[in-house]
């Protein structure tokens, strides 16, 4: 699951618990230990699950970790596990998000895509560009400087 976006990642864990008649907090615990193992672009969704794990075993108002959450798939995520641990089915409600999260890593792969060709722009003007100039004005100048050393 290398190259996963992390809630994607969290989603399949509690949806592979979920049908496998465990309880959601068996896939949580699970998505845990591997963003644990993994680190890298886990490491950011993991400890906002974490805190707000946190917040709902203690009781407290967890609704202020959800508001803090940028993205609307994250957020979404988030209250749907928090319905989960309230007791309440969750896996079709799981199975719309896939597609959700699905769609929105998609549009996000097209957009970097639709950009990529400005950003190998870069590479040709700052070093193919002053190199053809060289060798098209290269013996101009070698010339001019011979007859101007004579």
């Amino acid at each position: 699951m290398e190259g996963l976006a992390p809630p994607l990642k969290c989603l399949i864990e509690i949806q592979s618990a979920l049908q496998n008649g465990e309880a959601i907090q068996r896939g949580l615990t699970r998505y845990l230990q591997i963003a644990a193992s993994n680190g890298g672009s886990d490491e950011e969704f993991a400890s906002l699950l974490r805190r707000f794990l946190f917040l709902w075993d203690q009781g407290q108002d967890w609704r202020s970790v959800i508001v803090q959450v940028k993205s609307p798939q994250r957020r979404a995520l988030l209250e749907l596990i928090a319905t989960g641990l309230a007791g309440q089915p969750i896996l079709s409600h799981l199975e719309e998000l896939k597609s959700e999260i699905v769609d929105a890593c998609d549009s996000e792969i097209r957009k970097h895509l639709e950009l990529l060709p400005i950003y190998m722009l870069a590479p040709l003007l700052l070093f193919q560009f002053p190199a053809f100039l060289l060798l098209l004005f290269g013996p101009l100048l070698s010339r001019l400087l011979q007859e101007l050393s004579r």
